[in-house]
């Protein structure tokens, strides 16, 4: 916590700190990982670190947000302590990757042209029912209703807006 706290407040060594903190995620049950073990398990074309925060790590695997991520073989990294998110958000980035809270609008997928196209047909068959819960069932609750890429087992999910 002390470190993290250091990251949140020392801005001139916030880099430096960053190397030696630890997080679990879910490339394991148990062991504490660092944001180099995690940028070096990145896939290929992924440009961003991902986290979910909870109140545990039960709660923040089990969410949502994380199914499509985990189903397709990407780690997430679980903040369960109270300023775990006040750390993150002090770091801009590590080694060149931003960070992505999955919970929040800028979730993407790298997708083929088959996908796109089954996501697409998806979209256009629901679009009366996105319209009806934007424009009258949910009218002055809700910014937008989309089709989510991220779900897999939930029916729904409440995203906040990036910013």
């Amino acid at each position: 916590t002390n470190i993290k706290l250091g990251v949140i407040e020392d801005h001139s060594n916030r880099t430096r700190l960053a190397k030696l903190l630890r997080f679990q995620s879910s490339h394991h049950p148990s062991d504490m990982t660092s944001l180099d073990q995690y940028v070096e398990r990145m896939k290929e074309k992924q440009d961003k670190i991902y986290f979910m925060a909870g109140a545990s790590r039960k709660e923040a695997e089990s969410s949502p947000f994380v199914e499509r991520l985990l189903k397709k073989g990407y780690e997430v990294i679980y903040l369960t302590e109270p300023v775990d998110e006040y750390c993150i958000q002090a770091l801009p980035e590590f080694d060149g990757k931003r960070f992505q809270n999955v919970a929040k609008e800028g979730v993407k997928f790298d997708e083929s042209e088959k996908s796109k196209e089954s996501r697409e047909a998806v979209e256009k068959e629901f679009e009366p029912l996105l319209n009806w819960m934007k424009d009258k069932a949910l009218k002055d609750k809700i910014e937008k209703a989309v089709v989510s890429q991220r779900l897999t087992e939930s029916p729904c999910a409440l995203v906040a807006s990036q910013y």
